[in-house]
């Protein structure tokens, strides 16, 4: 496995893209430790997505871009087929300060997944907490789906294709035929959690899913997965961050196009967060993390871009030793970040609707960590890993909560490795790889 460069960014709705053949230079060179393993978890479940040009796996349990079924568990590959990947692992943090406790809470994922599939089935109080639905149940899985495979398209219709573009791919990891491929699509397509909070077309307009007529996934799309999961496992949160759960709800959406062209090289996600504790957790934080393996990971660079809200890694030479000289670029940037009241005059987009008087927040933060450096170093996981994340999405670092600083003025920044990395303008620039953190405030999670 290579050794990874971590970054971080925050949005509720996110797009990961892959830039072909990019070309860069800077100077310095990676030196970041390798990923922790991976505890199974009940009822954990993870589908492909293999729609474009990238290949790439997500979990029930908030994990993304990680294959548990290779040996190096890289899982963004790109382009599809070509066993060279771009990122090795993300997920979704928050953070906040929840039901009196003076540490901020922090809950998502990262190698150490906090979230157990399912929904939260009732509310939680000032003083107790929400009731969580059986992980272990099997509804819980992570569904996939795409619309040219449903019930009324029968096996022989269909088997070529899948052969070409399912089982070529994910035979190399799981041994599934096309037909095994056909049954998945056609059960999670009759058993689609609308009721939880999966999005279809309504095809007949009369608000409820019926999978005779409807059609599941991202209206549009050429495939989704869909998940639930929630906090509320004490285990799960003391492991990652030292601390109890808040009692979210997170209900995720992640889609592609079968397209040529940017498109083709990306794959949206959506995040739904509800807070279900009965308390509201304030000063809130959500947070991207991301940990890319562009080829080789030795010369990854990572930076930002503070006016298109995106992080992105680079190769830091004309030469990879996994991709050569075609050397691609990848990052996360924020298509629609949370929604904050603000003017009267504003508009925030929310779940597909425009509400005038909000706005949508950008991002706020991007820090790096880094293991071996004092000033960069990772949140610690378990005890202090609360207060310790916390710090990193105020864009702040880790050890006393202190701002970073621009090297080129000499002001304080909450953007580490902003600027032009091809002129040398880059903030607060350090002789190792990065890993960043981008996030973003609400004043609460509801």
């Amino acid at each position: 496995m290579n050794t990874p460069a971590r970054h971080i960014l925050i949005s509720a709705m996110a797009a990961c893209v892959a830039i072909a053949a990019s070309r860069t230079s800077a100077v310095a060179s990676g030196n970041d430790r390798a990923a922790p393993s991976h505890a199974t978890l009940t009822n954990e479940s993870y589908r492909p997505f293999l729609i474009n040009n990238l290949f790439n796996y997500y979990g029930n349990n908030g994990d993304g871009s990680h294959n548990k079924f290779s040996l190096s568990n890289e899982g963004f590959e790109f382009p599809k087929g070509s066993d060279k990947h771009i990122i090795f692992e993300d997920g979704l943090l928050w953070g906040g300060f929840h039901k009196g406790r003076d540490t901020a809470k922090a809950g998502g994922s990262v190698y150490w997944h906090a979230l157990q599939p399912g929904p939260l089935l009732t509310n939680g109080t000032p003083t107790t907490g929400p009731v969580a639905a059986d992980p272990s149940d099997p509804r819980y899985h992570i569904y996939s789906v795409r619309p040219d495979v449903g019930p009324d398209t029968p096996f022989p219709a269909v088997a070529a294709m899948l052969n070409a573009e399912d089982v070529l791919y994910i035979s190399r990891y799981e041994p599934l035929s096309a037909r095994d491929i056909y049954d998945r699509y056609i059960t999670d397509w009759n058993a689609w959690p609308a009721a939880d909070g999966a999005p279809f077309t309504d095809v007949n307009k009369d608000g409820m899913y019926d999978p005779a007529v409807d059609i599941p996934g991202q209206p549009g799309a050429g495939q989704t997965l869909w998940y639930v999961a929630n906090d509320m496992n004490d285990s799960l949160t003391q492991r990652l961050a030292g601390c109890p759960p808040i009692g979210i709800e997170v209900q995720r959406t992640i889609w592609g196009y079968g397209r040529n062209g940017v498109l083709g090289n990306t794959i949206f996600i959506s995040t739904v967060l509800i807070n279900k504790s009965g308390a509201p957790v304030d000063s809130m934080y959500i947070t991207q993390w991301s940990d890319p393996d562009l080829g080789y990971a030795g010369d990854d660079h990572v930076g930002c871009d503070t006016t298109f809200d995106f992080g992105y890694v680079y190769n830091g030479g004309a030469f990879d030793a996994t991709y050569g000289v075609a050397v691609p670029a990848a990052g996360f940037t924020f298509i629609q970040g949370p929604m904050t009241p603000g003017a009267p005059t504003d508009t925030a987009l929310f779940l597909s609707s425009r509400r005038p008087g909000f706005r949508n927040l950008r991002m706020s933060s991007f820090v790096v960590f880094v293991d071996g450096y004092h000033q960069f170093n990772d949140p610690a996981r378990g005890t202090n890993g609360d207060l310790q994340w916390y710090r990193l999405m105020q864009g702040t670092d880790v050890h006393a909560g202190r701002q970073f600083l621009d090297i080129n003025t000499s002001d304080t920044t909450r953007f580490c490795f902003s600027g032009d990395p091809v002129k040398s303008t880059t903030v607060a620039r350090v002789e190792w790889t990065g890993r960043l953190l981008l996030s973003r405030a609400t004043a609460a999670c509801a």
